[in-house]
């Protein structure tokens, strides 16, 4: 089974949040105090090792916002009077055993009406029943609750309870599993934690009470916490995943035979002192080998062992600690916290591959700490291995991160960016809906993995297609004297393959609440203007868009302009794509209607016009009309260049500079960062480059 949503209600900064979430990867991103960390521990109380109800739930874990009181000016902190937490399952792969193993009956009652459960009031805002959920010992009693049966006597049957193998059918018939827990600040003793069930007739069950081995047949939970220590990690208890797992080594292997003495290994450990260690080494050497395996390339070191340490705890296996050769030979608490991070990672992939019945979810908050860069990539490889793992389990995998290594891969609709409102303390989490991730190609989503996944960590991004891409950055700093300033602001530069991704780009960074500008030439009038001023609902420049796309679309196609582009196909983009185009010819494989022989003959017939496009645009509506146009597309987040493209802004100066457009804009943000150099210098229309960083970076007053 695999979480499928998570819901909460007044828990921490989650004032209201619903998370869609999938089988697979699932990548949470946001800025540190966004409500991340909030996400991973709610769904943990609800999954992780302890029952909710046995959690440490503090006045802390409400949500808390402050008020001022508009007659003394005094801030008080108000604190919600109850909580709510809720994960919905999908799959239905129970751990059939361990349900079978249950010997008390579970009880379950029918609820009369969902919106006994939870409702939308008239402000759309869900409203729970938190005294129904608190109260679960009293279910027998309460209105909610629908009478299964009334008896001669009178009295009423309200209760059904359910043997283990009723309760597995129940449950694998399902069409809909949900885990709760609801808790109150004012009453201690207000608590409850169990499950929603809708059956396959659409009626809605509660149960009265959770039990351990209940929670944990449907779902395997760990978390590897941000905070990572070996500690708390790798507790030698029983019911902790590294426990389980030295356990289940040491009791699947103690009992192999030495073929000189003919005894146990465990025999041998209890007898012989002096030979502790390669006896361990071989009772773990299968698995030390798989971990080394994981752990290649991650971290610097030369072998993994697990150690006998005494004999003064009843179980043997209790006894064993960790350690890491890194050059000298020490437990794994005494290395840094890189090394501890890798190999606990590698430890709960190889306890998932031995010893799980069931499915799997692996949560790791921010597994890029502490670890260089090419670790995170080998952690972030291994992460993904974890979910192909093992054909006969159902695996998910949910990452909170600030690293880009962890959204290579990640399917667009699986990314949550989470982000708060300070001033309410409250967090908010986005995700794409099914209609704009349905616009997202398979090489869209190659060219967001290879280039622009920075653009769901930033506050606002600036859409470019060309060489703008290296230019602002400088161009922003020159101006404002502030270098890195759009560091600073948490503002990133991102290009789009082709002008045409503008409005999907659009789209997704909507999704996200993610502020964006695009910035364009005169050619996105031939359509994409259009498509945007059409999805911001620009009503009252939509005749003169459409009038310059007519005008500039009626130009000539200048073939001689196309014929010198594609001379050097080891040098530019667009005959890289003829060339495509040609070896799918040669090989016979073109066909008229081919998508990529389409493609690239309207771009360049489109690219490629004869004629001065400004002075056809003035021809058509006026000088007047363009400049409203320019004006308004500027109010509604797009900057055309008013002359053109990027390079009619050039002096001669850069003109003159060697090298592709992309060289030369490269080599231009390098001057610029030099001490002397001015924006005069180098730009032809200076004031246009400086309303350009006033559109990026509003002026304050």
């Amino acid at each position: 089974m695999y979480i499928s949503q998570f819901s909460a209600f007044n828990f921490r900064s989650l004032k209201s949040i619903n998370i869609r979430l999938a089988q697979g990867k699932n990548v949470i991103v946001g800025k540190n105090n966004s409500g991340k960390s909030n996400i991973i521990r709610g769904i943990e109380i609800l999954v992780g090792e302890k029952l909710p109800t046995y959690q440490n739930i503090t006045n802390n874990d409400f949500y808390t916002y402050e008020s001022v009181d508009t007659e003394t000016s005094e801030v008080k902190e108000i604190v919600a009077d109850n909580m709510y937490l809720e994960a919905t399952l999908d799959g239905r792969d129970l751990n059939e055993s361990l349900i079978m193993s249950i010997k008390k009956q579970t009880a379950f009652s029918k609820v009369s009406n969902t919106r006994h459960l939870y409702y939308k009031n008239e402000h759309q805002e869900i409203v729970v029943n938190y005294d129904l959920f608190q109260n679960l010992d009293d279910l027998e009693n309460r209105d909610e609750i629908s009478i299964l049966e009334t008896f001669s006597s009178g009295k009423e049957k309200r209760t059904e309870w359910k043997t283990a193998s009723r309760l597995y059918e129940f449950l694998v018939s399902a069409k809909t599993i949900k885990i709760f827990f609801c808790k109150s600040r004012i009453d201690e003793e207000k608590a409850g934690t169990g499950l929603i069930v809708k059956d396959n007739e659409g009626n809605f069950w509660i149960t009265h009470f959770l039990s351990k081995k209940l929670r944990d047949s449907l779902l395997t939970t760990t978390v590897i916490s941000a905070l990572r220590s070996h500690k708390d990690e790798l507790r030698l208890v029983h019911y902790t995943w590294f426990g389980k797992l030295i356990s289940g080594i040491w009791h699947k292997n103690k009992t192999l035979v030495d073929d000189e003495t003919g005894k146990s290994y465990e025999d041998l450990i209890k007898e012989s002192a002096s030979f502790i260690k390669s006896h361990v080494d071989i009772v773990f050497a299968s698995n030390t080998n798989i971990i080394r395996k994981l752990l290649e390339g991650a971290i610097s070191h030369k072998t993994i062992s697990f150690k006998f340490m005494d004999d003064g705890k009843n179980e043997m296996y209790k006894n064993i600690q960790l350690f890491v050769n890194d050059g000298i030979d020490r437990p794994i608490q005494e290395k840094g916290t890189g090394i501890q991070s890798a190999v606990i990672i590698a430890l709960f992939s190889l306890y998932c591959n031995e010893f799980h019945n069931n499915s799997s979810l692996l949560i790791a908050e921010e597994p890029e700490l502490f670890l260089h860069p090419q670790a995170r990539r080998v952690i972030s490889a291994e992460l993904n291995k974890f979910l192909i793992a093992s054909e006969a389990q159902e695996r998910q995998l949910i990452i909170s991160t600030h690293s880009t290594e962890y959204l290579k891969n990640a399917e667009p609709i699986n990314i949550t960016r989470v982000y708060k409102d300070v001033e309410q303390n409250c967090s908010f989490a986005k995700q794409l809906d099914e209609g704009t991730n349905g616009l997202i190609t398979n090489e869209l989503k190659r060219f967001l993995w290879s280039n622009n996944t920075e653009i769901f960590f930033a506050d606002k991004v600036i859409l470019v297609e060309g060489g703008e891409v290296f230019l602002i950055p400088s161009i922003v700093d020159k101006v404002t004297g502030i270098n890195q300033k759009l560091d600073y602001e948490n503002i990133s530069v991102a290009r789009v393959n082709g002008k045409g991704s503008f409005l999907i780009y659009a789209k997704i960074l909507d999704c996200f609440q993610i502020s964006y500008l695009i910035l364009g030439d005169l050619d996105c009038f031939k359509d994409e203007i259009r498509k945007l001023v059409q999805y911001l609902n620009l009503e009252d420049i939509k005749p003169s868009a459409a009038a310059i796309k007519s005008t500039i679309n009626s130009m000539d196609i200048d073939y001689s302009a196309i014929d010198d582009r594609i001379r050097d196909v080891a040098k530019n983009y667009d005959a890289q794509n003829l060339k495509d185009v040609f070896e799918k010819f040669s090989e016979g494989s073109l066909l008229v209607n081919d998508e990529s022989l389409l493609s690239i003959i309207s771009y360049m017939q489109a690219r490629y016009t004869k004629g001065n496009k400004l002075e056809a645009i003035y021809s058509e509506i006026g000088n007047e009309e363009f400049e409203r146009v320019l004006k308004s597309l500027r109010e509604n987040k797009i900057f055309i260049w008013s002359k053109g493209e990027l390079e009619d802004y050039y002096q001669q100066e850069v003109m003159q500079l060697i090298g592709s457009k992309d060289i030369k804009a490269l080599r231009l943000s390098y001057l610029l960062q030099e001490r002397d150099a001015t924006i005069e210098q180098y730009f032809a229309y200076p004031d246009e480059i400086i309303d350009l960083c006033n559109f990026i970076l509003p002026p304050t007053n």
